[in-house]
């Protein structure tokens, strides 16, 4: 998919061969079984106090550039001004809107940062996994918009803010599901999406089974 304006931007939208789901046992079962997802809305990561792997405000990001990159001109004056430290970007999303994530390795200290984790959710085939999700979203969020991606860590992601997060979360190379109401809203509960079982497209590994090849 390319992007364009005064500049041409490639994103490169291929998903990759398989996903990981760090979570309880208890509700990996139930997205095996039933195929059933929970969207949690956006807002709510910032209220995780005692989860530092998944607390962050989602509504807004924060970025920077060294200084030295930044060139600021005052128009009319031809005046430079250049930075004497890195130059913070602010991108605010105007709207709440809901996520599922997943993570793109096997990582077995993932395990150790999703601290309520004792089993992982392997998706083998990914392309109709996705497109299950997406269809399921349609019927159960008309005229919502839903996107999955890499997230990109440190910097801008050509799919937005909604898919950039710090370099403190890169351990985790994100794997997300996110969709926007169609009217800019605050006041979300979360949604529940069911894609029907399955197990012929997943399996899941315990904490204490062998690394995955």
């Amino acid at each position: 998919m390319n992007l364009s304006s005064q500049n041409t931007l490639t994103v490169d939208c291929t998903r990759p061969a398989k996903l990981y789901r760090y979570a309880r046992s208890q509700w990996l079962e139930r997205s095996l079984s039933l195929g059933e997802f929970r969207l949690r809305p956006a807002a709510e990561y910032g209220d995780l106090l005692n989860d530092p792997a998944r607390r962050d405000d989602e509504l807004v990001r924060l970025q920077s550039t060294p200084g030295e990159c930044v060139k600021i001109e005052i128009l009319g004056q031809r005046r430079i001004i250049n930075p004497i430290g890195p130059v913070i970007y602010r991108s605010e999303i105007r709207t709440n809107y809901v996520v599922c994530c997943f993570s793109r390795v096997w990582d077995e200290t993932l395990f150790h940062s999703f601290t309520d984790a004792d089993a992982c959710l392997v998706i083998n085939e990914v392309e109709e996994f996705c497109e299950r999700m997406h269809a399921a979203a349609d019927a159960h969020l008309p005229g919502w918009v839903g996107i999955d991606g890499a997230v990109t860590y440190g910097g801008r992601s050509a799919l937005g803010p909604v898919f950039s997060k710090a370099n403190q979360f890169a351990q985790q190379q994100e794997w997300r599901f996110a969709w926007m109401p169609s009217t800019p809203t605050r006041a979300l509960t979360a949604k529940f999406l069911n894609i029907g079982s399955i197990e012929n497209l997943a399996k899941i590994r315990l904490r204490s089974a062998d690394p995955v090849n």
